[in-house]
């Protein structure tokens, strides 16, 4: 179960991810399409965006004190955030752990009917992409800190975001229950 949950949330919460040191969504500009209590069963994708051969897992989804709140496998961990919407069907995804009070992790989440996927933002990934298609992190006024790709506003989080979502595949996808 822990490998299971452990692959789920990797690219969200392991070093190497897009963060930032303090909200770049506050709770008045946050975005709230994903109705409370719903739940949904998380498939990890492949390089090419098809679901891995990996047993799914269940998050839970509630709205408690303004935020987002997450929970998933049985250890019933909790992660914390707001979502803002960046274009049709495309949101900007801030999260936490729920005791952490700064340092948030970022990902991309595009909405298909019922089902969402994610764009893991994994910050070596990025760069690589970045690079090979000759652009430098500076024009996401980013910079690389312990190996994670630290962006400081929404402006250029969305620029990097959408960046990603155009040349990445997705690297799990939410299906609601």
């Amino acid at each position: 179960m822990i490998r299971r949950l452990a692959a789920l949330l990797a690219p969200l919460l392991l070093g190497a991810c897009l963060i930032s040191d303090g909200d770049l969504i506050s709770p008045a500009e946050a975005d709230y399409p994903v109705a409370d209590g719903s739940r949904f069963t998380v498939y990890m994708l492949d390089e090419n965006g098809a679901r891995a051969d990996e047993t799914p897992e269940t998050a839970v989804v509630t709205i408690e004190n303004g935020r987002y709140a997450m929970r998933t496998g049985e250890e019933n961990k909790v992660f914390t955030g707001l979502m803002k919407q960046i274009g049709p069907d495309l949101f900007a995804v801030m999260i936490r752990e729920e005791d952490e009070t700064e340092s948030n992790l970022y990902a991309l989440m595009e909405r298909n009917g019922t089902t969402w996927r994610r764009w893991g933002m994994v910050c070596p990934d990025f760069v690589s992409l970045a690079e090979s298609e000759g652009v430098k992190l500076a024009e996401f006024g980013m910079i690389v800190r312990n190996s994670d790709c630290v962006v400081d506003d929404f402006a250029n989080l969305e620029k990097a975001l959408r960046f990603a979502h155009e040349r990445q595949k997705p690297d799990a996808e939410y299906a609601a229950e």
